[in-house]
């Protein structure tokens, strides 16, 4: 993290960097097939799975999110996650479920700062000065409910991992919070995803709903009366004609007319000729 305002990356709507997490992946996982599995908010989806990477670069701010197992021990996590993203301040934040031990850490210019990583009855590291935001916790202030264990911490880890976070980034990450738009990647070879998106066209007995085409003709329509450009420049399924395109159309309409034009009249002649053929053996007849 390279930014003293790391939630502002999430307030202004810019979506991720397309292109920094392939580059990052490639120094991580130089031999492996990478492929990409989707776009979503990291705040409500689920959590990475084995062989999978999440990544959402902004200016001044990098979240990664993959299943590491030492990130529950911070102080063991390899110099490569450290290091990947050349930032002054690298921040980890790490759950695990089974264990339901909870896990933070700070790095400044490489250095670590601070660890901590607990369940709620036993310390697993505990490395450095504690941060402001800790104080109340060590101190009795934010007790853990409904524990009878003697050897329990006199907090909740999980509430100081949540603490911790909201502290060092300036947000809750929550479903009801910010969304911190991701792209996900897997690293175990498995198939690329295509990206769904919806249908562009006017063909509304397909998509049931208006596309590209319809959007763009609104805004087009409600800017400039002149625009010669067309308002399916993004429709998969039809085009309309532009300005430009018409002078040729017109012509070519044109000359279709007169086609038909003169086949009309070789037909009406041919049918004047066997007309006048029809009386004059009449006549012979009699």
């Amino acid at each position: 993290m390279a930014t003293e305002s790391p939630a502002q990356a999430f307030t202004t709507g810019l979506p991720a960097d397309p292109g920094y997490p392939r580059r990052l992946l490639s120094k991580l996982y130089p031999k492996a097939t990478i492929s990409h599995i989707g776009e979503f908010p990291l705040n409500r989806s689920a959590s990475a799975g084995e062989g999978e990477i999440y990544i959402g670069s902004f200016p001044g701010l990098t979240v990664i999110q993959t299943s590491e197992s030492d990130a529950l021990r911070p102080s063991q996590i390899e110099d490569k996650w450290i290091a990947i993203a050349d930032a002054p301040n690298v921040y980890s934040f790490a759950f695990d479920a089974e264990s339901e031990v909870s896990a933070f850490a700070h790095w400044e210019d490489g250095k670590l700062q601070r660890s901590f990583s607990a369940a709620a009855n036993r310390i697993v590291e505990d490395e450095g000065m504690p941060a402001g935001f800790e104080l109340p916790f060590w101190s009795g202030e934010r007790p853990q409910e409904g524990v009878d264990d003697p050897l329990a911490l006199p907090f909740s880890p999980a509430e100081l991992l949540s603490t911790a976070h909201e502290s060092w980034l300036g947000f809750e990450l929550s479903p009801d919070g910010l969304d911190v738009p991701v792209l996900g990647y897997a690293t175990d070879g498995r198939r690329e995803v295509r990206a769904e998106h919806p249908p562009a066209g006017r063909a509304m007995h397909l998509s049931g709903a208006a596309g590209h085409a319809e959007i763009a003709e609104e805004t087009a329509t409600s800017t400039s009366e002149d625009d010669d450009s067309s308002p399916y420049e993004h429709d998969d399924y039809e085009r309309a004609v532009s300005a430009k395109e018409q002078p040729v159309r017109e012509s070519a309409r044109a000359a279709a007319e007169k086609a038909r034009e003169a086949g009309s009249l070789a037909a009406r002649g041919a049918r004047k000729f066997a007309r006048m053929a029809r009386d004059e053996i009449s006549k012979r007849r009699k």
